[in-house]
């Protein structure tokens, strides 16, 4: 799924209009990267593409106006996968945390030295119970934004909540910014092409609730600000068409469904 988010950040990049301008996506693609993409190829698929393209759009501009405030701001990015924002983006002290496999391709492909921001990549295997070990190489006393982007929908809520835990002991104030998808929206708007292909990749949506932030709520989390609808921004930006009367009404399922939201624990 790595390859999926990168390519799809890769194809924007290459577009007229580019909506993220990953200029180092293309970097990150192998022979085996751009095949899995080309799984992805139906025209539900394409709508789904520039959805996401959207949703990576929309966490670089929260990460920015958050980088305004502060230029030292410590990001944690658990199961960062190929993303690039440490290279685009002013500001900041970054911690990329991902799978030894996919932390060794980052740097044969990109190495933290080119980086003009401090960054360090973690190498830590999930499956293992590393990501504690990996937590304490970061600071816990600093003002710290942990990103979560593509990875909660495919974990079982026991794995949410243990990982909800094991930040709250490493980061005793901390920000935390994530996408939720609720059981509708993954049940009536993805398309059982996309379903099925991400599946076969070995990544199954197992977090089907009805609210998913209520995980987070009843984790000691409090609202920060209200979520951002993924579509509704994709709407915004032209990546996609609906017509306003339906997506606000008929259709309001699919605008709440699928959202960035943002959490606070102290």
């Amino acid at each position: 799924m790595a390859f999926y988010g990168c390519g799809i950040r890769a194809e924007d990049a290459r577009s007229a209009r580019p909506l993220c301008g990953d200029i180092y996506a293309e970097d990150f693609m192998t022979g085996q990267g751009w095949e899995i993409l080309s799984r992805f190829h139906g025209h539900g698929d394409d709508r789904t593409k520039a959805v996401n393209v959207v949703r990576s759009r929309i966490f670089q501009d929260e990460i920015a106006r958050r980088l305004k405030a502060d230029k030292d701001l410590q990001i944690v990015n658990i199961g960062a996968g190929l993303d690039s924002r440490p290279y685009r983006l002013a500001g900041g002290r970054w911690f990329d945390i991902d799978e030894p496999a996919l932390i060794a391709h980052k740097n044969a492909c990109l190495p933290e030295e080119a980086c003009g921001n401090p960054l360090r990549r973690i190498a830590a295997d999930f499956a293992r119970g590393e990501l504690p070990a990996a937590l304490r190489e970061c600071d816990p006393g600093a003002n710290t934004l942990v990103v979560i982007e593509g990875v909660l929908m495919y974990l079982e809520n026991a794995r949410v909540a243990e990982l909800l835990q094991q930040l709250q002991d490493a980061f005793p104030a901390h920000t935390l910014m994530c996408e939720l998808l609720d059981r509708t929206f993954v049940n009536r708007y993805m398309t059982k092409s996309t379903r099925e292909q991400t599946e076969a990749l070995g990544a199954r949506f197992t977090l089907l609730e009805d609210r998913p932030e209520q995980l987070f709520l009843d984790s000691g989390y409090k609202r920060c600000g209200e979520p951002i609808s993924v579509v509704g921004r994709a709407r915004d930006f032209g990546a996609i068409f609906i017509p306003g009367f339906l997506f606000n009404t008929v259709l309001r399922s699919m605008r709440d469904g699928y959202r960035v939201h943002t959490f606070e624990f102290s």
